[in-house]
């Protein structure tokens, strides 16, 4: 779960999903000025789509842009986007969108141009994402409001990822015309950005030609960037900001008790773990990962850190579509554990490296955890503080030894999040730990082609399994 506060006096519903969940919301003033402020722990790295990993940066071009289909609220379908209505053909091989009458920020139609570009753009070379829209080879614009693309082969995944980030819609001749578009872009949704103040904030303001009706139901709203978690909440109670994500799960009953606070929870597609560079030693030995998994207590971590608000990880991929329920989470077992590094030839134990961002307190709580559930298997962690915003560079370079970390899934279908945590090669490369299963890539190639059903329900749960025994991390928890 996410832990979300807010201000009793503010009406909320106006930011997309990805941006509220674990928010506080604050004073009547600001609602009536028309802004609305929230605070989150990291700037953006990027406002381009297809060079984004980060979350801030997913975040802000979702308020910014829009893309052809969306995920429900629920998580659990699509529902239209900047796409009316949409047909697939009975063998997989042909999508027809029809758009709706949608128009960029500054009063331009969106075009079945500008989504063709887009997508091909997404598709292109410098894309991080490329490889979910390459199975496109034909694009055909059959009029105005009307395109059909075509595939060599059947893509399972495709109208999920036709909902990612990476495929938002942008404008051709302006992305063309200015080097520089990405900062200071022009979209289609619900936002546009006004000023980005790269490490201070990011403020938006209210597209009014923006297709829903009735949305935003705000003028403006500023991203504050406050790293430090404890800061978060001491400017909301002070009235400096309206909401805030990420709240210190032992400050919920103080601010449950207040008046004016809402605080709330959401489920969300989301798994913290411990990253391990597997190119370094003794991480590239599988009995040490996996004892590093068995000295860990997880349920300690979710009594005594999150109050409860979660649930034990038994592999890289939350509980979303076609979760193994069979696969259980690494009990405590201490002995296995001294016995799996005494047969890798590390009884006596060795030091380590673990990244924890800086400011975030319940990171700080859980890494003071694990360095003393592994001191009793004879491991010494060395705990360093890294700022959030380098933590995913410094990790995606391999400059890392551990590195306490969460991954979430940008689209309902458990494929996306296999590619980033568990493939390589692939963009992340087994989330930057840089494992290797062949067996997993063929699976992940396989479940790519194969119809939504059962049997690409267990090709997913065998590739959790294998994950789950080649420990590339060391799984914490579902918040």
């Amino acid at each position: 779960m996410m832990l979300t506060t807010l201000k009793r006096s503010i009406r909320y519903g106006a930011l997309v999903t990805p941006v509220i969940l674990g928010a506080v919301f604050g004073t009547a003033a600001a609602q009536a000025a028309g802004a609305f402020r929230l605070a989150i722990p990291e700037d953006a790295l990027t406002l381009d789509p297809i060079a984004s990993s980060d979350n801030p940066s997913i975040w802000t071009e979702l308020l910014v842009y829009d893309q052809l289909i969306r995920p429900t609220p629920d998580g659990k379908a699509l529902a239209p986007g900047l796409a009316e209505k949409w047909t697939v053909s009975p063998d997989g091989l042909e999508y027809v969108f029809t758009l709706r009458d949608a128009k960029f920020s500054n009063g331009d139609p969106v075009t079945t141009d500008d989504v063709i570009f887009s997508l091909q753009r997404a598709a292109g070379q410098k894309s991080d994402w490329a490889r979910f829209f390459k199975p496109i080879t034909k694009y055909e614009a059959v009029d105005a409001k009307t395109i059909r693309m075509r595939l060599d082969k059947p893509f399972t995944p495709m109208l999920n990822n036709l909902a990612l980030f990476a495929a938002s819609i942008v404008p051709k001749k302006l992305v063309e015309a200015d080097k520089d578009f990405f900062l200071h872009p022009v979209g289609s949704g619900p936002f546009t950005l006004t000023r980005w103040s790269k490490g201070e904030k990011i403020e938006l303001g209210r597209n009014a030609n923006y297709w829903q009706a009735g949305k935003p139901k705000i003028d403006a709203a500023e991203l504050d960037i406050i790293n430090e978690d404890n800061a978060r909440v001491l400017k909301l109670q002070a009235g400096e900001i309206d909401a805030t994500i990420d709240v210190p799960y032992n400050q919920m009953p103080k601010l449950t008790a207040d008046p004016m606070l809402k605080v709330g929870t959401a489920n969300v597609f989301r798994v913290d773990l411990v990253q391990l560079n597997t190119t370094k030693k003794p991480f590239d030995d599988q009995r040490v990962r996996q004892a590093l998994n068995y000295a860990v207590n997880k349920d300690t971590i979710i009594r005594s850190i999150l109050f409860g608000n979660g649930k034990p990880a038994s592999s890289a991929i939350p509980i979303m579509a076609y979760h193994n329920e069979e696969l259980k989470p690494y009990p405590q077992d201490e002995a296995k554990a001294k016995s799996l590094l005494a047969e890798a030839g590390y009884a006596g134990g060795f030091s380590a490296k673990l990244l924890i961002p800086a400011g975030n307190v319940i990171y700080r709580q859980v890494g003071t955890v694990l360095q003393a559930e592994l001191k009793k298997i004879g491991v010494t962690l060395d705990l360093q503080t890294i700022e959030g915003s380098s933590q995913f560079s410094t990790t995606k370079a391999g400059n890392y030894e551990m590195s306490l970390s969460y991954a979430t899934s940008d689209t309902i279908d458990p494929d996306q999040l296999t590619g980033f945590t568990s493939v390589n090669p692939e963009r992340a490369n087994a989330f930057h730990t840089q494992w290797r299963d062949d067996r997993v890539n063929a699976l992940y190639a396989l479940e790519r082609q194969t119809p939504d059903g059962p049997e690409r329900g267990k090709q997913f749960q065998e590739i959790e399994q294998r994950v789950h025994d080649g420990a590339p991390f060391i799984f914490l928890y579902h918040p």
